[in-house]
């Protein structure tokens, strides 16, 4: 008999987070589809793999999706090809990361431009309002045998005034947490990530904050309070029930999101991804810290 235990009455959750645990909009848009035909999904807690929540997808009880990629191709795919499942619910959030194409993303076979017409399209379809985009995170490191430092930054004026042009006016960032896993990880890579001192993070963000107040773009930190006391630096709020709650016109329980990091920003949601078997990304980028897939 399985031990997990699937509550017999979905639960329900206004807001679905979609996913910070994977890339759902890059690689599992099908299974998207049907677990919104089935009109719930079974999630499983990634700590203890027998408990099992029954979540409700039904539109009279989903308010918003806040959907994460780093490549949302697929997802523009299946919403124009399923509208009318789609815009059954009031809202759709999007938290768009666009990085400089380096080879900690080797995975990532999808270019800047493409990216930057993704954009383009989610802007046109949805406006500036319900949009994040992310340059997350920052890194730097050096390959095994060089004292070269280098980072992901090289394209960061170009994203910023690409970005800056097509309308959006704030950035989500932070810097890379070097846990055990990501340095082990990194390091079998033959990279070597380097854990930067606040003096250094600070002297950074000053050259990127340059760059912003030029493009008239707010610089928002996630889960890193330290940063915040540097002058223009504010925090982020990636799932932000004020800001959903007016894009949508329904109002929204204003409940702090006690299930992330302790200086998360966010407001609660459930997020119905996953870290193993048909979740771990394939992006399988060199700093992640949930779980890729293997190369």
């Amino acid at each position: 008999m399985n031990n997990n235990k699937i509550l017999t009455k979905p639960s329900i959750f206004p807001i679905i987070s979609c996913s910070r645990r994977t890339d759902i909009p890059a690689f599992l848009m099908d299974w998207i589809v049907e677990k919104i035909n089935n009109g719930h999904v079974d999630v499983v807690n990634p700590f203890n793999k027998n408990q099992v929540t029954r979540v409700s997808l039904n539109p009279k009880d989903v308010k918003c999706w806040v959907w994460w990629s780093k490549n949302f191709d697929d997802w523009i795919k299946k919403y124009n090809s399923n509208k009318s499942i789609f815009q059954q619910y009031k809202g759709h959030f999007f938290q768009f990361t666009i990085n400089s194409p380096s080879e900690l993303e080797s995975n990532l076979r999808v270019s800047l431009e493409e990216r930057f017409n993704q954009l383009e399209w989610l802007i046109n379809e949805f406006g500036t309002f319900p949009i994040n985009f992310r340059f997350d995170p920052i890194i730097l490191f050096k390959n095994r045998g060089s004292d070269k430092i280098k980072s992901n930054l090289d394209k960061f004026n170009h994203i910023i005034e690409h970005v800056s042009a097509l309308g959006l006016k704030e950035m989500t960032f932070s810097f890379a947490t070097i846990y055990p896993k990501v340095k082990k990880r990194m390091t079998s890579r033959g990279k070597i990530p380097i854990d930067i001192s606040l003096q250094k993070k600070q002297e950074i963000i000053e050259r990127l904050k340059a760059t912003c107040i030029e493009n008239d773009i707010k610089m928002k930190a996630c889960c890193q309070p330290d940063l915040l006391q540097i002058e223009g630096i504010e925090q982020a709020h990636c799932i932000d029930a004020y800001r959903i709650e007016k894009a949508i016109g329904i109002e929204i329980r204003k409940i702090k999101d006690t299930g992330q990091r302790k200086h998360c920003g966010c407001y609660k949601s459930k997020d119905i991804g996953g870290y193993t078997g048909i979740f771990r990304c394939k992006h399988n980028c060199d700093y992640c810290y949930a779980s890729p897939a293997k190369k």
